[in-house]
């Protein structure tokens, strides 16, 4: 990417950009857990794919900003070891992932389907749950992708940086955790 990518919620009170030089990788997860978040939230746009994907750009916290709405910035977790999933509150529209704590700088941002800008798909994670047979590939290439990318950002002290937690490491927001009534309702059949 030469130029930021400027990304913003469905109503648009939320806006958020990715640095021009964030290294990554695009991957797609078809876990239940991802969707039962976008079931969850019933986003005005579209989330996930028409297999039940989600598309993430998995990258460094310290490459993305929130230019519009901080105050949207909300998370919640599917239960109570869960990682935190971020939403601009205004509309429930997903914003990205973190690890509960900073100390490991991650952050798959969540891209809506169809978006172009990060490069090819290099991994489809967890197909299992997809809505029809995927196979499943790249799982070995993200997640080496994600150590690398976590250990140096962690040695140029990039988990003290971005917009999910604070320079105390904690979170911006107090994080939900749904219930099992509302993790069930939401869960793919």
């Amino acid at each position: 990417m030469s130029e930021p990518v400027h990304l913003s919620c469905g109503c648009g009170r939320t806006a958020w950009q990715i640095a021009p030089d964030a290294q990554g990788s695009r991957v797609v997860c078809y876990c239940a857990d991802c969707q039962t978040f976008a079931r969850h939230l019933s986003a005005p746009v579209p989330i996930l794919d028409g297999d039940g994907g989600s598309h993430i750009f998995q990258t460094l916290p310290s490459h993305v900003r929130i230019l519009e709405g901080p105050e949207n910035l909300t998370v919640l977790r599917l239960g109570p070891k869960g990682i935190f999933r971020w939403y601009a509150a205004c509309c429930n529209t997903p914003v990205a992932n973190t690890l509960p704590k900073s100390t490991i700088p991650f952050v798959g941002m969540i891209l809506r389907p169809g978006t172009t800008d990060f490069g090819k798909v290099v991994a489809r994670a967890f197909t299992d749950a997809a809505r029809r047979p995927i196979k499943q590939k790249g799982m070995a290439r993200a997640g080496l992708g994600v150590i690398s990318r976590a250990i140096a950002g962690r040695l140029a002290g990039a988990h003290r940086a971005g917009p999910f937690f604070s320079d105390s490491g904690a979170p911006v927001a107090q994080p939900r955790t749904l219930t099992r009534q509302e993790r069930a309702a939401a869960r793919p059949r």
